[in-house]
């Protein structure tokens, strides 16, 4: 698969959880388009749209990233205690996920954490990855906004932290590299 191809893949992952992985009520087609927009410019960021594991310390470890989205075991793990509180969005997530309506929602409390760490470790396994970046940002009060370079402010202050590494300026470019001919096709 060509680097666009992956990178079209990984933009309708983004789209499709966007507008499914919600609470009660629906997202306005706008708003599931920033979160669209969101959830694509951190995988550019966090992973050049390419790599499942920060590879530091080491690669079966449990510290570090996991995913194109580079999701820690904290935020994992608050993920799915954010999941037992909100049944609401545990069925769509569940849904989504699994693309089964059998699908148990009691997934959260079935899959131990190893195994979670593993799957989001797997080549091409984006779905859980993109899910759980998703589920960082929807514990998050404040909107996605509008603007891309606000979106690169609020990457870095929610998802990144000020203590973090990255910069707004590096996810502007990341996204004009990565995201922007996918994102606007």
């Amino acid at each position: 698969m060509s680097d666009l191809e992956n990178a079209r893949r990984i933009w309708r992952l983004c789209q499709a959880c966007a507008a499914t992985v919600r609470g009660a009520k629906p997202p306005s087609p706008a708003y599931a388009d920033r979160t669209a927009r969101l959830l694509f410019g951190t995988a550019a960021q966090e992973s050049n749209l390419t790599w499942e594991r920060q590879r530091t310390p080491r690669f079966e470890g449990k510290v570090g990233g996991f995913s194109k989205w580079q999701v820690e075991p904290g935020s994992v793990d608050a993920s799915l205690a954010y999941l037992r509180e909100r049944p609401d969005v545990l069925a769509r997530a569940t849904e989504w996920l699994f693309a089964d309506p059998h699908a148990p929602v009691a997934w959260p409390d079935l899959i131990p954490m190893d195994a979670l760490l593993w799957a989001l470790r797997l080549d091409d396994n984006d779905k859980i990855g993109v899910l759980f970046s998703r589920l960082h940002y929807f514990r998050v009060h404040d909107p996605i906004p509008e603007s891309l370079a606000d979106q690169a402010a609020y990457w870095k202050h929610w998802y990144n932290t000020p203590a973090g590494s990255g910069t707004v300026e590096e996810y502007l470019a990341n996204w004009n590299r990565y995201c922007r001919e996918s994102a606007n096709a």
